[in-house]
């Protein structure tokens, strides 16, 4: 069975197997992202990066991923396992696949076939991860190198944590999740990106495979409605699974206990943070916590899910603003500062934007 169609049977079996509604998911929390870099506005009002650590201008525009105080990615050793074997995400909970080197398999299912049979760190339930969990990994405050140098670990070119994860190439690597029938999802891991990729293992440049184990987001039972600022019911949604609380319209839109009033707007980069820091209580998310909100099936990508409680409403058709940064430069004598940040296409791929683009907004808190 070639690799497309094994990965498309996993995950209509996935779909088969439903959570019951009355039951509580197992709490899976977003990872931080590992940015450095803000966002803050000079005296003329210009965009401008700065360390997040900084103050000044910054004050200017809070909330901003680097800002919230989740820290650094976290990780710790598996009790009586090498590193080399597994390690556990202690944001997370995942158990990830620790490498023995930087081997890549030839067939990704047969490959967690061998990894249960052998069971690994004592577990037999390793799988492909989702492309939410597999770019849970990413540091993104690691600086990414514009071309791979044989002089150098892999590992340290890689946006990981080269400490926990030593055996990791800045390459492509492999979700569970697919494109379209025949094209899963995947993660580079040179520069952060997400985007669909040719299922050929055996192909130039070729797909590396890292497995994890843990809760999965489950099928159903995984939202709650709560009351919105205003006190009206629905007007905000819990995630179960990550525990965050999502806005359930899009900025400026209000829910009116029914359905979402007036029409979503589209903002560039810098007015999405301002219309964060003007709802009390709300941020704009990080690209890992919007991300999670993504559901990647084939020929179908929704944000928010299907099951998210939006009577009837359409799924979002825009891409989303995160408030954490990608690219920037700063000011030179003969060029203005510059400044970009992640996104989530409206078809599910994450990358860099420019700030003057305008995308749509959906605000969370924890």
């Amino acid at each position: 069975m070639s690799l497309a169609r094994a990965l498309a049977a996993a995950a209509i079996l996935a779909a088969w197997i439903a959570v019951p509604a009355a039951a509580q998911p197992v709490l899976s929390k977003v990872p931080p992202t590992g940015v450095r870099t803000c966002l803050g506005l000079t005296k003329e009002g210009w965009p401008t990066p700065q360390a997040c650590a900084d103050a000044g201008p910054l004050a200017l525009v809070p909330k901003q991923d680097g800002r919230q105080g989740a820290g650094p990615l976290a990780y710790e050793s598996v009790p009586g396992q090498p590193r080399s074997a597994c390690v556990r995400d202690r944001v997370s909970g995942l158990v990830w696949e620790g490498k023995r080197d930087n081997g890549r398999p030839t067939d990704a299912m047969a490959y967690v076939a061998q990894v249960n049979a052998s069971r690994l760190c004592g577990y037999a339930d390793w799988r492909l991860p989702t492309v939410a969990e597999l770019h849970g990994l990413v540091d993104l405050g690691k600086e990414r190198v514009p071309e791979v140098r044989a002089d150098r670990p892999l590992a340290e070119q890689s946006v990981i944590d080269a400490r926990w994860f030593p055996n990791t190439v800045p390459a492509i690597y492999l979700s569970s999740d697919m494109r379209d029938p025949v094209s899963p999802w995947c993660v580079n891991f040179a520069n952060g990106f997400v985007y669909d990729c040719d299922p050929d293992m055996s192909r130039e440049p070729p797909l590396f495979v890292r497995l994890v184990r843990g809760p999965e987001a489950p099928k159903s039972g995984r939202w709650r409605e709560l009351p919105d600022e205003r006190g009206v019911p629905g007007g905000a949604v819990e995630d179960r699974h990550t525990g965050l609380v999502w806005r359930r319209c899009e900025e400026p839109q209000t829910w009116n206990g029914k359905r979402c009033t007036w029409s979503a707007k589209r903002y560039d980069y810098v007015q999405a943070l301002q219309r964060a820091g003007e709802q009390a209580g709300w941020r704009l998310p990080t690209i890992k916590e919007i991300d999670s909100l993504a559901r990647r099936e084939a020929d179908r990508f929704e944000l928010p899910p299907s099951d998210f409680p939006a009577q009837g409403k359409e799924a979002l058709r825009a891409g989303q603003w995160s408030s954490t940064v990608c690219n920037s430069s700063p000011e030179t004598s003969t060029a203005r500062a510059s400044i970009s940040a992640w996104v989530l296409s409206r078809e599910g791929a994450i990358y860099c934007e420019a700030r003057i683009m305008h995308l749509g907004v959906r605000l969370v808190r924890e």
